[in-house]
């Protein structure tokens, strides 16, 4: 087990160096990121992420269940920091803290580990912008168990501490690979998989579309959406979500949802 230590001074080397990983040019070279919240370490260490150290401040707790996870950590070798109040205040991110706080490292998977069936499902994100969307469209992803999610020329970056947020641990759990758009499109007509770019112009609504075989949904950036690469290719087929209103775009997280639920809707239904 190892051993709880306490801090509280603000300008301890491990406070300082946390407040740094806020950085995305920081967490790079560090390879290690913030996670911040219970629920989110409880499902990061779950998930087998590793876990460099731990900061905890027990006048945050809201249960028993909080020392329990800090008692659980420490037994598997993990370093945990106990902060005074003042000083969890420094590090956390967040406006209403609840006394847990990890440090864990960054990884990146090879597009050799990914597995095609015969019905896979896969999403594309190219450009996002806003880190609260890339969570929430890990978290709809995950949702409707996707074989993997690609994230092609990100703006922020996955270890973003507001995607981590967003994502409510979908970021530990889904099979999230980083790589050119021109790669991951090679690879998935490589093995076959339809691919299927959403739209506003498109004339095919998206519930026309057969999805129940292997298929890929592309969604684009939210100021720009789709880049010319997807929408002008003729391997692509591109559909469109109708909106009635006045309004001519969906939040990009609201359209993946309704794209990737639909092919839920078909598969379930092909299942009886």
């Amino acid at each position: 087990m190892a051993n709880k230590q306490k801090i509280s001074s603000k300008q301890n080397s491990k406070i300082k160096f946390v407040a740094k990983l806020r950085d995305r040019g920081k967490r790079n070279r560090a390879e290690l990121f913030i996670v911040e919240g219970f629920r989110e370490c409880f499902r990061a260490f779950g998930s087998g992420i590793s876990f460099e150290f731990l900061f905890f401040c027990p006048k945050f707790f809201r249960n028993e269940n909080f020392d329990k996870f800090v008692q659980r950590v420490a037994q598997e070798g993990v370093d945990v920091f106990e902060l005074s109040e003042d000083v969890f205040q420094k590090v956390s991110i967040r406006d209403n803290c609840d006394g847990i706080l990890a440090v864990c490292k960054t990884w990146q998977r090879n597009l050799g580990e990914l597995k095609f069936h015969e019905n896979s499902l896969f999403l594309v994100v190219d450009g996002i912008e806003k880190s609260g969307n890339l969570g929430a469209l890990m978290r709809s992803a995950e949702s409707v168990n996707v074989d993997a999610m690609f994230v092609c020329n990100p703006v922020t970056d996955i270890f973003n501490h507001n995607v981590v947020r967003t994502s409510q641990g979908a970021l530990f759990s889904l099979a999230i690979f980083q790589a050119p758009r021109e790669e991951i499109y090679n690879i998935l007509l490589r093995n076959n998989i339809s691919i299927l770019a959403t739209s506003p112009s498109a004339l095919t609504r998206y519930w026309e579309v057969d999805m129940r075989a292997s298929s890929a949904i592309v969604v684009g950036s939210e100021h720009d959406g789709l880049p010319e690469f997807w929408l002008r290719n003729d391997r692509v087929t591109t559909v469109s979500i109708p909106q009635l209103g006045h309004s001519d775009s969906l939040n990009v997280n609201d359209a993946a949802a309704i794209v990737l639920y639909d092919a839920l809707r078909q598969r379930l239904s092909q299942k009886g």
